[in-house]
């Protein structure tokens, strides 16, 4: 149920301006060169993918990052903008650049990241998501732990406790951390947050287990609503605590391109518990929105709307369901 907020999200974490190079070989480095299948160059990094998604999922959103002023990132705003969400919280700076990483997209559609250090992602702190555009939402997505070095640890967790202590709502999202801090990086955060569904390699990473059932239980001692692991090909399971919830992909085949289907998935979740369905129901949206963005190359330029999701849902005879607690 809204609440007469001008935002129902806002997404915080990582911005970049994508390169991709499609159906490269993996002997990439054994050989002088090759010729890649195509090119694409787009707006991407979390935070920026989960806005674009949701925003065609038909919420208000606005979105934090750390850019520098520079030409990746006014074509960065200029697709957020396209997309109908809001950058007047997007941090700038002359002292950083704006990421801009080279991804490598293998003929499996498996990508490998570039990336450079310095960038303004590494620049993010607690305080460039402010109290004001907070008091302005319904909702606080978190995209990208792990990866944010200034934010990760103690300023993620102040962040999602003045989130909770202002009335939202909060979800996290994760990367794999190079680092090896894991738990360091999230713990705090997860005392103040709602919806938590990482990877299946992040999450057997945090519980120290491959076993889903123990994974599910060492989460359970956080005060989380819904818990869930994307499973990846064999889509995902999300649980209260109280009921276990699978959901098989709705991909079928060789996905054309895997970059951001993990945000889109998370994003497509939010939307749908924002808009008030059930987990099930809200693990059907993730997974309509997740089919979009697998089927072209691009972290989120094929993403759907709400019309492409509920029509994919209707033809694999999904029906919805709202929450009981509305």
């Amino acid at each position: 149920m809204k609440d007469h907020k001008q935002f129902d999200a806002v997404c915080a974490g990582i911005a970049t301006w994508d390169t991709l190079f499609t159906g490269t070989d993996r002997d990439l480095m054994s050989i002088d060169g090759i010729l890649a299948e195509g090119y694409y160059a787009s707006s991407g990094g979390d935070a920026v993918n989960g806005a674009i998604n949701m925003a065609r999922l038909g919420l208000n959103v606005a979105v934090c990052a750390s850019m520098g002023n520079d030409i990746p990132a006014e074509l960065v705003e200029n697709e957020l903008r396209e997309a109908g969400v809001d950058c007047s919280y997007i941090h700038h700076s002359d002292s950083v650049r704006t990421a801009s990483p080279v991804i490598l997209v293998d003929h499996e559609g498996e990508r490998h990241i570039i990336r450079v250090p310095d960038n303004g992602n590494h620049f993010f702190t607690e305080d460039m998501v402010s109290d004001e555009v907070l008091n302005k939402a319904r909702h606080l997505h978190l995209a990208s732990a792990n990866v944010l070095k200034a934010l990760d640890g103690e300023g993620l967790g102040i962040l999602f406790e003045r989130a909770h202590n202002l009335g939202l709502t909060t979800s996290l999202d994760a990367s794999y951390d190079r680092g090896g801090r894991w738990m360091k990086n999230i713990e705090s955060a997860l005392m103040n947050c709602d919806i938590f569904i990482p990877s299946f390699q992040e999450a057997s990473i945090y519980a120290q287990s491959e076993d889903s059932d123990e994974i599910c239980a060492f989460f359970s001692r956080f005060p989380l609503k819904i818990f869930g692991i994307k499973l990846g090909e064999k889509g995902v399971l999300v649980t209260d605590f109280k009921e276990v919830f699978k959901m098989g992909t709705l991909y079928k085949g060789k996905p054309v391109d895997t970059t951001g289907a993990g945000d889109a998935f998370i994003a497509g979740f939010v939307a749908g518990w924002l808009k008030g369905y059930d987990i099930p129901s809200c693990a059907a949206i993730g997974s309509a929105q997740s089919y979009s963005v697998l089927k072209a190359v691009g972290a989120n330029k094929s993403a759907g709307s709400w019309s492409d999701a509920m029509n994919l849902l209707k033809e694999n005879q999904i029906i919805l369901h709202e929450r009981g607690d509305l």
